[in-house]
């Protein structure tokens, strides 16, 4: 199959079988969509300094008396509290794309719909696919938690300049090495993700389709990339445009509202939060859970394609019930 006729027969499935909409949306609530909100909040004045802008954003959300090792407690433990809902949505996340897959997979293959047989198949590939994922995401971890590190430091020094503390210069100094820090991974890091926006849909399916444990779904993804890969960037370049004529849009709307209700996170955070929540509702969870379904389409059907073409490349199809 040509690549114009696998996507028209994606775009096909997704069309005809709107019950794909709602999983694509259940994806965008368990942070599987990749389709959000984007936040800029303009808070520093033309004429102030950008480490008076730090210590003002900074103090905003610290009480008064507070000293910089009661601040590295909090950022610790919250450190520890969003490491620990990751990687609860890491398990929940694999339950629902893995259920995805396999219903995607049975309206385009069979024309079959079985929603519960998809969920039980969900959880049964929900550890391998965790644990896969854990294992591709080894790198941006260490990379994370680094940066994290530094916006500690960078936080806590704010916080000692601002209660009579030793000068701006030791701010000054904690943003140039977290600066640093973020430059010199930001291209490697950069490189990997785009790497896995190709690479990651393929291991998912070959370890939710056909059963594969975590490092074999690994390598049976890095095989069918390698034989597809003109195809395979094809399909990532359309949803990526999908993404780009969304991300325009949306960005601009998002920043007009803000604009209008003069609300940031400074001066009326109730405000600010009621109005991003509502903005992501629309916009990341029932627009952005359309696109992800789209996407969630258009890979199970370019994988089945890709894998059921080529004798070398067919598997035994062993969806684990």
């Amino acid at each position: 199959m040509e690549i114009g006729a696998l996507l028209k027969r994606g775009f096909a499935v997704w069309w005809r079988y709107k019950v794909l909409w709602a999983l694509g949306m259940l994806l965008a609530v368990v942070g599987r969509g990749g389709y959000g909100v984007t936040i800029n909040t303009g808070v520093t004045q033309p004429s102030e300094r950008l480490e008076d802008s730090v210590i003002q954003t900074v103090l905003a959300f610290v009480p008064d008396n507070v000293t910089p090792e009661t601040v590295t407690g909090w950022l610790v433990s919250l450190g520890v509290i969003l490491l620990v809902v990751w990687v609860v949505l890491l398990f929940v996340g694999s339950i629902v794309e893995g259920a995805a897959i396999v219903q995607t997979d049975a309206l385009a293959q069979r024309g079959q719909f079985d929603l519960n047989g998809s969920f039980v198949a969900g959880i049964s590939r929900m550890v391998p696919l965790a644990l896969m994922d854990l294992l591709l995401a080894i790198p941006s971890l260490v990379v994370g938690i680094g940066v994290f590190a530094a916006f500690a430091g960078l936080v806590s020094s704010a916080v000692e300049v601002a209660t009579g503390g030793p000068s701006a210069s030791m701010l000054e100094l904690a943003m140039m090495l977290m600066l640093g820090v973020v430059l010199c991974l930001l291209l490697p890091i950069g490189l990997w993700g785009l790497f896995l926006a190709v690479f990651r849909p393929l291991a998912a399916r070959a370890c939710v389709l056909e059963g594969q444990g975590p490092v074999a779904s690994i390598k049976r993804g890095w095989q069918v990339l390698r034989r597809n890969l003109g195809q395979a960037i094809v399909v990532w370049l359309v949803t990526f445009g999908i993404g780009l004529v969304y991300s325009i849009p949306v960005g601009a709307i998002t920043g007009m509202v803000l604009f209008a209700t003069d609300a940031n996170p400074l001066t009326s955070f109730s405000a600010w939060l009621v109005i991003i929540g509502l903005l992501n509702l629309i916009f990341a969870v029932i627009v952005g859970g359309l696109l992800t379904s789209l996407n969630v389409v258009l890979w199970t059907v370019g994988y089945r394609q890709w894998t059921m073409t080529a004798p070398a490349m067919q598997q035994v199809y062993a969806p684990v019930r």
